[in-house]
């Protein structure tokens, strides 16, 4: 029946909750989004027509207290369920079952508890401004994507326009409503346990980092802009007479102590992706196409068509070549190369992740300037940078004009653009 939970129940550290396994669709029949936080609940006597004359429970909101939600990182979760056909939520939902809702609790003698609800919960969910009786914990951000997923998936099934897509709609939606939530239960916990849960479950997870992401989409036989950026990095590393050789520090590398490897993987990976998808969320989006489903590039993307005909092997050649000439051209007083470690006793921003980032503004402007037929040539660079030879490369103090911080990006790259008058 919808009204009827059925769990487990777990203990540790002699203190107990409910486990259970739903499909999105049952989930929200006892349970949605919302800002509101209960406080408490009060008897009254319903005008309600379903109630009318009855005693019913009314919970009480604390009007100082609203739980928002970010809305982009909401509209990433949707993109993610209805596009990535892979999508998964591993970890638990966490989420409050007031004392006041429970109509029947019946535990069985191998520990599977049954909980029937009043059937004002899912009467309330079904209105539009209705009461949540069982608030979320811990997982808000998860279940309003999910609810933007649905409803942006209801949209294009209505949707004149999406007709000929219909029945890929309706299929993403019976997904959708198909896929199943691991969800733990807490009965009646007071708001300021309620708070320790969350914090204990949000203080203790560790962020993973970017190095590693997206050393893990070059593990998927999947052909993704990810994977494919990944692959760039890679041969440029790896070719011995590339700029780039043994330059960047790699996940899983075996690296001394102390040995300078000056660029990041995930940097380098990143300034590519985003030259073939515009920004992280949209390339969430497109590793799910294929290739010949990106030939529109209205943001004038540098490498998104040589990706979309599957000439990767170009992006290599640009990087290549226009990184040659950066080390050919930047040289100190004595005629080494900026570019090269030992060319100054102190590592110059052309060393690091900021002068890498601020060439990499520069290459997109030089390739709108250039026709494809030049695109691979090294002195096709070397025209244009020469104008900038005179950019002091060590002027990194703190208190000079190139540290080594992010906002130093734009500075040296509007410097070059000025110098280059691109």
């Amino acid at each position: 029946m919808e009204n009827i939970i059925k769990t487990r129940k777990v203990t540790q550290n002699n203190q107990e909750f409910l486990l259970g396994v739903f499909k999105i669709s049952q989930v929200l029949n006892f349970t949605k989004y919302t800002e509101r936080l209960i406080v408490g609940f009060k008897e009254t006597t319903s005008n309600d027509e379903t109630f009318e004359g009855q005693s019913q429970i009314m919970p009480e909101y604390n009007p100082q207290i609203q739980r928002k939600t970010n809305n982009a990182k909401v509209e990433r979760i949707a993109d993610f369920l209805i596009y990535d056909r892979a999508s998964m939520f591993p970890t638990n939902i966490v989420v409050a079952i007031p004392q006041e809702v429970i109509d029947l609790k019946e535990l069985d003698t191998e520990g599977n508890e049954s909980i029937t609800l009043n059937k004002i919960v899912k009467e309330e969910l079904q209105k539009d401004n209705g009461d949540v009786y069982l608030t979320i914990i811990d997982g808000q951000h998860r279940i309003k994507g999910i609810e933007r997923a649905l409803e942006r998936t209801f949209d294009s099934i209505e949707d004149p326009k999406e007709l000929e897509n219909i029945e890929i709609h309706k299929k993403t939606l019976e997904r959708l409503l198909n896929l199943e939530l691991v969800v733990t239960f807490f009965i009646d916990p007071i708001l300021e346990y309620q708070a320790m849960i969350f914090s204990t479950i949000n203080k203790t997870q560790t962020k993973v980092p970017e190095n590693l992401v997206f050393s893990l989409f070059g593990l998927t036989n999947d052909d993704t802009p990810q994977k494919t950026s990944l692959e760039v990095v890679l041969a440029l590393n790896g070719l011995e007479k590339s700029p780039f050789f043994n330059r960047i520090k790699l996940v899983g590398g075996n690296y001394k102590r102390g040995e300078n490897i000056p660029l990041s993987q995930a940097t380098m990976v990143k300034s590519i992706l985003f030259n073939i998808c515009r920004n992280q969320r949209e390339s969430e989006i497109e590793r799910t196409k294929e290739r010949k489903e990106l030939t529109l590039n209205p943001y004038n993307l540098i490498f998104r068509n040589y990706y979309s005909s599957n000439n990767d092997k170009m992006i290599v050649r640009i990087m290549y070549t226009f990184f040659s000439a950066v080390k050919e051209i930047f040289l100190n007083t004595e005629g080494v190369s900026y570019w090269n470690l030992e060319s100054t006793t102190e590592t110059n921003v052309l060393q690091t992740n900021v002068g890498y980032q601020a060439l990499m503004k520069l290459l997109a402007d030089i390739l709108k300037n250039i026709p494809e037929e030049l695109r691979d040539k090294k002195d096709t660079y070397i025209t244009y940078l020469e104008k900038a030879k005179d950019i002091n490369w060590e002027d990194n103090d703190t208190e000079k004009r190139y540290p080594f911080t992010s906002k130093s990006i734009n500075v040296l790259y509007q410097d070059l653009k000025e110098k280059i008058q691109l």
